[in-house]
């Protein structure tokens, strides 16, 4: 099977990220950084490629960049127990976050019935609500 050779250009096209995003990867260990071939060129392969959307696609469904981390280094053959480990805490954090982001629509939706049902021009009620609900300095530096 030919290796098909990559410059940093296609081979972020063919995993449809950026230039930086390659650079970004490389900086933090996740994907490697090839030596520079005699035309000046870093050349990529096909792992690279599949290594940058595995990371791309991980991101997308809500792995940090320190997890995603953990899984590059983690074998599908071997470490399948710590994959499903790391899945299952990703799936309570995101069920978390999508509870935390209900209370805070429900939350919004009064403050716009409340500014709807408001008749005073001058005052916004969703701004006082806001400036009102607002921690003091002095429960700022108590927290």
């Amino acid at each position: 099977m030919p290796t098909h050779a990559f410059t940093v250009r296609k081979l972020a096209d063919s995993a449809g990220v950026g230039v930086e995003a390659v650079r970004f990867y490389q900086r933090r260990g996740l994907l490697r950084e090839p030596a520079r071939e005699g035309n000046g060129f870093r050349q990529y392969d096909e792992g690279d490629v599949r290594r940058l959307r595995f990371i791309k696609r991980a991101q997308e469904l809500g792995f940090s960049l320190d997890d995603v981390a953990s899984l590059v280094s983690l074998s599908a053959e071997t470490d399948q127990v710590r994959v499903r480990e790391i899945t299952q805490q990703r799936v309570l954090d995101i069920r978390q976050r999508a509870t935390q982001l209900e209370a805070m629509a429900v939350a919004l939706e009064g403050l716009v019935t409340c500014c709807q049902k408001s008749a005073n021009g001058d005052h916004c009620p969703i701004i006082a609500a806001l400036v009102d609900h607002a921690p003091r300095p002095a429960e700022q530096v108590a927290a």
